[in-house]
């Protein structure tokens, strides 16, 4: 957008210094002039598209990592699990062992 400003501007400027105004300019003139501007924006255009499709790919991606990231944590989450059961069963065998030896 900013060449387009900057562009329109020394136009203007082009314009006032050879003492025409838009209404002094002829059709062909005019014509030129909007089919730059198109251009420009059309050009402008794809690339704003290019960005949004690469943001997009950037968020999937993201996501593809944070997925593998909570599947690992939910990995780690159940070895845990699993070796605090073992654990707390030895514990429990230990405590109950030790209260027959007492009795």
């Amino acid at each position: 957008m900013k060449n387009v400003n900057e562009f329109l501007f020394e136009l203007e400027s082009l314009k006032a210094g050879m003492g025409m105004s838009g209404k002094t300019l002829t059709d062909e003139t005019k014509l030129i002039i909007l089919e730059r501007k198109q251009n420009e924006l059309k050009r402008q255009a794809e690339q704003v598209q290019k960005e949004i499709q690469k943001d997009i790919e950037d968020l999937f991606d993201c996501i593809s990592l944070k997925q593998a990231n909570i599947e690992t944590l939910s990995d780690i989450n159940t070895y845990l699990h699993e070796e605090l059961r073992k654990v707390e069963e030895h514990i429990g065998k230990i405590k109950s062992a030790k209260v027959t030896k007492s009795a």
